[in-house]
């Protein structure tokens, strides 16, 4: 065996491995199938603060080693800021997942989770990131920019010109 194989083997005895993290405007999880729309954003653009995002879905694909199926394990998203202190959002769960009938004794499965978030506000502009977490051990994170930009309305809202006398 190769240190890469072994190095591979290892970490599927060890535990769950994140395939991938991502934001979304909107995501759902059917069929074993992640349906996103709007995937990938990196940053967020906002006139003013306090400002809430009215809605956006988390998306985290884990594969799940055999010896983890058929038993109850902890997932958590959460948010951070640029200094790694958590800020108040959390979504915690429980989940338990099994090999489909067409996989082999002993193969690791894939399990994709996408979940919603409404109304999340953000105090001021700056760097943040999604966090994901299961049985309490972080997989990923996915770190983005909250940014303030002048919004339209300002950009139009210029004082009337002097009447012309002619």
């Amino acid at each position: 065996m190769t240190s890469a194989e072994e190095s591979s083997s290892t970490s599927a005895i060890e535990g769950f491995k994140s395939l991938g993290m991502f934001t979304a405007d909107h995501a759902v999880v059917e069929s074993g199938k992640v349906y996103a729309n709007g995937a990938y954003w990196a940053a967020l653009r906002f006139p003013a603060f306090p400002a809430t995002l009215p809605s956006c879905s988390l998306v985290a694909v884990v594969q799940v080693p055999f010896h983890l199926m058929q038993s109850d394990h902890q997932l958590r998203f959460g948010l951070e800021d640029a200094d790694g202190q958590p800020l108040p959002l959390e979504i915690t769960g429980q989940f338990r997942t099994a090999l489909g009938l067409e996989a082999k004794y002993g193969e690791s499965g894939v399990s994709p989770f996408a979940v919603p978030i409404f109304g999340l506000t953000f105090e001021r502009a700056g760097d943040y990131a999604f966090t994901f977490a299961i049985d309490g051990k972080p997989l990923d994170r996915y770190p983005f920019h909250v940014l303030q930009v002048a919004g339209v309305g300002a950009a139009i809202a210029a004082p009337p010109l002097p009447p012309n006398d002619i």
